[in-house]
């Protein structure tokens, strides 16, 4: 259930996130769409910005899944009606990108993207995941701004970086709060740690569309890119934790130990309590 709010400006994180986003927002009308240009536009770079954008279709869906997991939570659901609103401008610039180069799109296109796969019924889960989430896309955008010569896009690809880099900001703050509010905060910790330790190893299991996104760009982000998230990643999760994560690669043993060392606690206190009832 929610937790008791006795005054929303005082007790919900939403109104800083709120005005944090209100000054870094863009609009689509800072977009110079028409100083595109055409002679950087080529059918390799149209498939990628097609590739990316389909990507980004899935909020809507998200939005719903959250929405519905987070009921009674009124701190969070008032801030993921911005994030909605944010996100759906990233699919939205990028498809207006896509049809002032002659590239048009279907509404089919759009019903496909929406689509996606029953999220986990876990909550601290599902944030952490969007917290991984974001960072990956971040990163993609930054790399992207990199990668590409057309100006107008690379405009747009530098904006919605810094979008996802300050949601992951917001889910993380909310990750933080279920977990602190949680029945059992340490089962939650482990939940986490097992979210980044999924993603860290992932062989292709994780159908979270952001992570699909990435695997369809066929290394287009390039391994240090990939190194780059891969470090954020283990440094943000394992604070979110509370354990530190020395190296990517070592997410499993922290994972285990943090596990084992929960157990034993659990253990040791039924014990306890096992014996001041005898």
């Amino acid at each position: 259930m929610g937790i008791a709010v006795q005054n929303v400006f005082k007790d919900l994180t939403y109104y800083s996130l709120f005005d944090v986003a209100e000054k870094a927002r863009w609009l689509m009308t800072d977009i110079p769409w028409n100083e595109i240009d055409h002679s950087k536009v080529n059918a390799e770079l149209i498939e990628l910005v097609k590739t990316i954008a389909f990507g980004e279709l899935t909020t809507y869906s998200a939005t719903r899944s959250f929405m519905e997991m987070f009921v009674d939570d009124i701190d969070f659901t008032q801030w993921l009606a911005v994030w909605l609103y944010e996100e759906t401008k990233h699919p939205h610039a990028l498809i207006k990108w896509l049809h002032m180069v002659g590239a048009e799109v279907e509404g089919r296109f759009l019903m496909q993207g929406r689509e996606i796969t029953p999220m986990t019924p876990s909550r601290v889960e599902m944030l952490s995941f969007n917290v991984i989430s974001e960072i990956v896309a971040g990163n993609t955008y930054a790399q992207t701004v990199e990668l590409v010569d057309e100006p107008v896009l690379k405009q747009i690809a530098h904006h919605l970086a810094k979008d996802e880099m300050r949601h992951s900001v917001g889910f993380e703050n909310y990750c933080r709060l279920c977990i602190k509010n949680a029945e059992d905060p340490d089962l939650e910790r482990i939940t986490c740690l097992r979210a980044a330790w999924a993603f860290l190893q992932d062989d292709g299991l994780i159908n979270h569309p952001v992570f699909i996104t990435v695997r369809n760009l066929d290394g287009v982000i390039g391994t240090e890119t990939v190194k780059k998230i891969r470090k954020q990643v283990a440094s943000r999760i394992g604070k979110l934790a509370g354990v530190d994560i020395p190296d990517p690669d070592r997410i499993f043993e922290v994972y285990s130990d943090f596990k084992k060392q929960y157990r034993q606690r659990k253990k040791t206190a039924a014990l306890e309590a096992a014996g001041a009832a005898v």
